[in-house]
């Protein structure tokens, strides 16, 4: 008597179609049903034999902090375009990337109005290697007479940004909060825990006409041309240069004209 033939035995090829397709089978139960997240982790098990498949022809991954710093100089660069965007950039505003480093930025900041009238204050933004999960920093060129900056120049942006939100909070808020923080309304409502110069901020809240006089001797000290023209990095690409009388008179000129036609 002849013995039984047993059943061929599945191939491992045809074994692993059936699972995918039960797998895939299940997949689309459960996405009927709208469970988005079961799907996800479903389809994130596969079995043993399948996963050896895909390690075998994956392809090499980037390591997790080139792939952050490559996006993190994309975030940066598309930040920095945007400022063309009237409503990113504030008035008065000027910023440029350093010649050497993406990271960090020089800028300069015109004052028109208030305590620090026809000041023109330099300042470098620094920007961290994991933004934007982190903010940046500021720092004044110069001294700056100012209940947020230090001794150094370091400006406290904490009361304004007291939990940087990344994707909420920019580096144009950040700019905007730098122009408005010499403005009276901001002065008004500072929390001495922020202030870093605390001189400052008591003379603002019990002397105002001295902190007056000492905010616009910081201001005129500012465009002196030993601060306008001298000691300016290398890598900084804003830059000042004296102004001659017959090139004052031509650009007067012009605006004359200008202002004319209009």
């Amino acid at each position: 008597m002849n013995k039984p033939i047993d059943p061929p035995k599945r191939t491992s090829s045809l074994l692993s179609s059936s699972k995918r397709a039960s797998v895939s089978s299940f997949t689309r139960t459960l996405s009927r049903l709208g469970k988005r997240n079961s799907t996800i982790e479903e389809t994130s098990l596969p079995f043993e034999d399948d996963q050896e498949d895909l390690e075998e022809y994956a392809e090499p991954k980037i390591p997790n902090k080139l792939t952050s710093e490559y996006f993190s100089r994309y975030e940066i660069m598309t930040e920095f375009i945007n400022l063309r965007n009237p409503n990113h950039c504030p008035l008065g505003v000027y910023v440029m990337p350093s010649a050497e480093d993406l990271y960090v930025w020089h800028g300069v900041l015109f004052i028109h109005k208030g305590y620090y009238r026809s000041g023109t204050f330099r300042f470098c933004l620094n920007i961290p290697k994991d933004y934007p999960n982190n903010p940046p920093s500021v720092t004044f060129s110069k001294d700056v007479f100012h209940p947020l900056v230090d001794d150094y120049g370091n400006v406290c942006i904490s009361q304004q940004f007291p939990k940087w939100r990344p994707y909420q909070d920019y580096i144009f808020h950040v700019l905007h909060y730098l122009k408005n923080m010499f403005k009276k309304v901001v002065l008004d409502g500072l929390n001495e825990k922020y202030c870093l110069n605390k001189e400052s901020y008591r003379l603002y809240r019990t002397d105002k006409p001295i902190f007056h006089k000492l905010a616009q001797q910081c201001a005129q000290l500012s465009i002196t041309e030993s601060f306008l023209f001298e000691h300016v990095p290398e890598d900084n690409m804003i830059r000042f240069s004296p102004l001659s009388e017959s090139k004052f008179d031509e650009l007067k000129a012009q605006i004359l004209s200008t202002a004319t036609v209009s």
